[in-house]
């Protein structure tokens, strides 16, 4: 074998040699990025899930005046020092709505450390006497308070049971049929009386009623209502719109 014989392979040797490198290292590249990538993203995972960066360290209550933030909080039940990603906002915001006095509720996550809770409290629009004072019932025909004296401007109610409890159906007809009444007639209401759900009865100033029935056919009922009341009476029964009745 001449020398340029053994030249020529052992320069083919070494080209074969580093093609294979290359091949290790093409081989190689994407292997080791995925492993950092997964070392990183471990990292972040454990960093976001359980470690203080994202810990709850304060909680804001917001949209309070007859419940305290301090009401809230106790509802909420939340675990300051858990990571933001590990709570469940449905379940807090689930303890907090079932206070009475509360119509709705979010629960925001504000990162990277608190929590914000905004309530929406219910208004009383009415009132129903009880033994000890009074229950202050919402639009929606919810008891949710007790005070001790009738606040001014809220319209008394006589159910035929209870609230909260069984006169709840009660109330929230006669709230119905309230939310119906144009602004005019309501301000003649002095009072609603709903022994049931299906014999709801306004009480006018003059010594005035009407026998409105349930809460349906609203329209047609204060149509009929305008008609009769034309008529000076003491009773003007309109539970049935087709056959009215008026008693003197």
């Amino acid at each position: 074998m001449t020398a340029v014989v053994r030249a020529e392979r052992a320069f083919a040797d070494r080209r074969r040699a580093r093609r294979q490198r290359v091949l290790r290292r093409r081989v190689l590249r994407p292997a080791v990025v995925v492993a950092v990538l997964a070392t990183l993203g471990g990292g972040a995972v454990w960093a976001a899930w359980s470690s203080p960066l994202l810990a709850v360290q304060t909680v804001t209550v917001k949209g309070t005046s007859r419940l305290s933030p301090a009401d809230i909080l106790a509802a909420a039940r939340v675990p300051i020092g858990r990571s933001l990603l590990r709570l469940d906002p449905g379940r807090i915001r689930a303890r907090v709505a079932a206070l009475p006095a509360v119509r709705a509720v979010t629960v925001d996550r504000d990162w990277p450390h608190r929590l914000v809770i905004t309530v929406t409290e219910r208004s009383p629009v009415a009132t129903v006497a009880t033994t000890g004072g009074v229950e202050l019932v919402d639009a929606a025909g919810v008891a949710f308070a007790t005070a001790a004296q009738p606040p001014p401007g809220l319209l008394p109610l006589e159910l035929g049971a209870a609230v909260p409890g069984a006169g709840d159906a009660d109330a929230q007809a006669a709230l119905a049929v309230w939310a119906e009444l144009p602004q005019p007639l309501r301000r003649a209401v002095s009072g609603i009386s709903a022994p049931s759900p299906v014999d709801v009865a306004l009480r006018l100033v003059g010594r005035r009623t009407v026998i409105w029935g349930d809460p349906g056919e609203a329209t047609r009922k204060l149509a009929v209502l305008r008609a009769l009341m034309l008529t000076k009476a003491s009773t003007y029964d309109v539970s049935t719109p087709d056959v009215p009745v008026t008693r003197p």
